[in-house]
C-alpha cells in the first residue's frame, strides 16, 4: 500500500495576497469592458481577450484556494 506524501505547510497570507492581486486584475480586466459604451463594435478581440484574462484569473484563484 503507497502511502501518501507528507503534507507541505501553506504560507496563507502569501496565498491570500495572491487571490487579492488575481482578484484585482479580474476587476480591471472586466471594468474596460464595462466603461466602453458599445465594446462588442468598438474592438471585439479586445474584448474577448479582456474576458479570457478574467476567466483565467478567476480559474487560478479558484485552484489557489483549493490548495491551501
Amino acid at each position: 500500500m503507497m502511502g501518501r506524501p507528507p503534507r507541505v505547510p501553506v504560507d496563507l497570507q502569501a496565498v491570500t495576497r495572491d487571490i487579492k492581486h488575481r482578484c484585482a486584475r479580474m476587476a480591471a480586466n472586466l471594468e474596460t469592458i464595462a466603461q466602453n459604451a458599445d465594446p462588442v463594435f468598438q474592438d471585439p478581440r479586445q474584448i474577448m481577450l479582456e474576458l479570457v484574462l478574467a476567466e483565467h484569473e478567476i480559474e487560478a484563484a479558484m485552484a489557489a484556494m483549493k490548495r491551501a
